[in-house]
């Protein structure tokens, strides 16, 4: 004889509350939870383990932990993005003499980029309006293709108290355009002073030969 486990025809209070709970999580009635009610059952499926005997404000506190993580973590892939960005743009950017643009409106991109925290930007731009400067002064060759280190050398001849410093600016600007590196805020503004200190020194003659 097979009995069959039938509901019972005159359940009690509790027991048709669980009968039509057992029947309302049917797929056939759908996830009917909240939003809150979805998260709070997520918290207790997944985090039990860590959170085991705590009170809901242990949970709430736990999440809040948990999102303040994840909003770190994507702070730190945007930093690492326009880092990345950064080096991108410097090694795409213009010839080191620029001639279409002048001197003043290199030294404002150049200070627009520093505003922005772009140092890479800012270090080459204020590198070429060095170099353009000198063009204008007849010190630098109008030489579209002229290197770095072809520029400071040609400055050094016509302010040689200054070699020194030209000479690590002409090598910084190689490490940032064509090798990636981003230069400190000190840099930045130690070129941007030197340029400042050349355009209004008087040149000790136009450069005519390139040192070795």
């Amino acid at each position: 004889m097979i009995v069959f486990a039938d509901p019972p025809l005159n359940p009690s209070a509790d027991q048709a509350r669980r009968l039509l709970a057992d029947e309302l999580r049917k797929p056939k009635y759908g996830d009917r939870r909240g939003l809150l009610e979805r998260l709070q059952d997520w918290l207790d499926e997944h985090l039990s383990g860590v959170v085991a005997g705590g009170t809901a404000i242990n949970r709430v506190f736990l999440l809040i932990g948990l999102l303040v993580i994840a909003a770190l973590i994507a702070f730190g892939l945007s930093r690492i993005r326009r880092g990345q960005g950064s080096v991108r743009k410097a090694t795409d950017a213009d010839q080191v003499v620029d001639l279409e643009q002048t001197a003043q409106e290199l030294r404002d991109a150049a200070a627009r980029a520093l505003a922005d925290g772009d140092n890479a930007i800012a270090y080459i731009d204020y590198f070429r309006a060095l170099a353009r400067t000198g063009v204008d002064r007849t010190i630098v060759s109008a030489r579209p293709g002229a290197t770095a280190h072809e520029v400071t050398n040609e400055l050094a001849v016509a302010f040689p108290a200054h070699r020194g410093e030209l000479r690590r600016a002409g090598a910084t600007f190689d490490e940032v355009r064509y090798g990636g590196r981003t230069p400190a805020l000190d840099a930045v503004t130690a070129l941007r002073d030197l340029d400042a200190t050349l355009s209004s020194s008087r040149p000790n003659r136009p450069a005519q030969a390139v040192l070795q």
